[in-house]
């Protein structure tokens, strides 16, 4: 029934596409300074330091008092906060409706992942500035087989059509090869085929009939939802996908984590959706479905797997936006450090997209994505929340409001010498 669920919702949403760029950057520079990093490159905060932003990039970062400020800079002083990347949502289905809403959450890219033929005027709108959105990475319309489930799904039961569907995929320019429930076996391995010859990735969720071993062994990229491992672990012999989590045998659960690690697959749990999905169910099937899954991402961090910040939002169960924030305390819950759920969606979700030179961590060169807030989230990820300020690409982002070039309760005044001491 989980699994039911939530292949109802897989592709109810909107267009997104495959830019990377910056959106409308402002004019000026802007300087944030008195902040406390937390850069994500490794697990620390850098207290005392300056952020020149100009052109949509960061300048520049040093400790306070060491480098001069721009003539024409806007100043922010951020007295002690700290200054996070901008977050990453790794599983969206994108509705222009819902666009101010990721940035609201300090959610400044999200990787769609199920492409539709709108989404590149929509990615489009956000890069020129006239719409308001994070940057989006998206993946192709689901390859399936008959009966469809989701508008746009891309028909695939014969493998020798498998290596045209997959290159019309890559013409269309999506990032990757979204794959889906009813694949035969055969045509699943000529569909991964196919992708590792022309150099794209395959992601989504792992076929009924397809054993989770033989979609590891494949070289799948990310799997959604956990899909295939609860078959493998369940103690229930009759059970189908959809109710594979309410009885598990958990001693088999490192050993599919450690070979989850060597394949290099990394996983996009979505546990925030399942655990709305199964408010429904009865109490204890609700609890052991919750439980087991969380165990099982346990298990993946204990052995060394990826893991990847996901929320399904834009399906009708989790909000735009401030549903990664569930993901993450979800994560923690499940047993990650605080840094280690927000690296889900900062600099190890860069580094899936293959975007790490870009976002994710915050260094000299990278977009200006940030968000700053009011206390460390390496200790409460939940001080993410209530981010204070957003910028997307160089340009503050008002709530409610469109991208603005100087900081929400900010006076624009003449520029003080960043090399003078902290004085208040």
């Amino acid at each position: 029934m989980v699994l039911a669920a939530l292949a109802a919702a897989a592709a109810l949403a909107a267009p997104a596409d495959v830019s990377r760029g910056a959106g409308a950057a402002a004019p000026r520079a802007i300087v944030i300074r008195h902040a406390t990093l937390v850069p994500m490159d490794s697990e620390r905060t850098v207290a005392s330091q300056t952020v020149v932003v100009r052109d949509g990039r960061i300048q520049a970062v040093a400790p306070d008092g060491t480098i001069p400020v721009p003539a024409d800079a806007i100043l922010y002083d951020a007295d002690g906060a700290y200054v996070v990347p901008g977050l990453i949502d790794m599983h969206v289905h994108v509705r222009t409706a819902d666009l101010a809403a990721y940035l609201d959450a300090g959610v400044t890219s999200v990787r769609n992942m199920w492409g539709t033929t709108g989404l590149p005027a929509v990615i489009a709108q956000i890069e020129s500035g006239e719409l308001d959105g994070p940057a989006i990475y998206s993946a192709s319309p689901g390859l399936d087989a008959n009966p469809p489930s989701w508008p746009q799904t891309q028909i695939v039961e014969d493998p020798a059509l498998a290596d045209g569907v997959v290159a019309a995929q890559v013409a269309a320019g999506w990032r990757f090869i979204k794959i889906y429930n009813r694949l035969s076996p055969e045509v699943f391995d000529a569909i991964v085929a196919s992708a590792r010859q022309r150099g794209i990735r395959v992601v989504g969720h792992v076929p009924f009939a397809v054993p989770i071993a033989h979609a590891l062994d494949s070289g799948m990229a990310s799997i959604e939802h956990l899909t295939g491992y609860g078959v493998a672990v369940t103690t229930d012999s009759g059970a189908s996908a959809a109710n594979a989590w309410i009885h598990v045998d958990a001693s088999r659960m490192p050993a599919l984590a450690a070979r989850t690690a060597s394949a290099g697959s990394w996983n996009c749990p979505t546990m925030s959706v399942i655990e709305v999905i199964t408010r429904s169910t009865d109490g204890p099937t609700r609890a052991a479905v919750l439980g087991n899954r969380a165990l099982f991402v346990r298990a993946l961090r204990d052995a060394g797997a990826r893991l990847l910040a996901g929320t399904d939002s834009g399906i009708g169960y989790t909000a735009a936006g401030v549903s990664l924030h569930d993901e993450l305390a979800d994560l923690v819950a499940a047993g990650l450090t605080p840094y280690e759920a927000i690296r889900a969606a900062t600099s190890g979700a860069a580094e899936f997209l293959g975007d790490g030179d870009e976002i994710g961590t915050i260094a000299a060169g990278r977009r200006a994505d940030l968000l700053v807030v009011g206390r460390n989230p390496l200790e409460d990820v939940d001080a993410l929340r209530e981010p204070t300020l957003v910028m997307r690409g160089g340009a503050w982002h008002r709530r409610g409001a469109a991208r603005a070039p100087e900081p929400p309760g900010q006076k624009d005044r003449a520029p003080r010498d960043v090399t003078r001491p902290h004085e208040d």
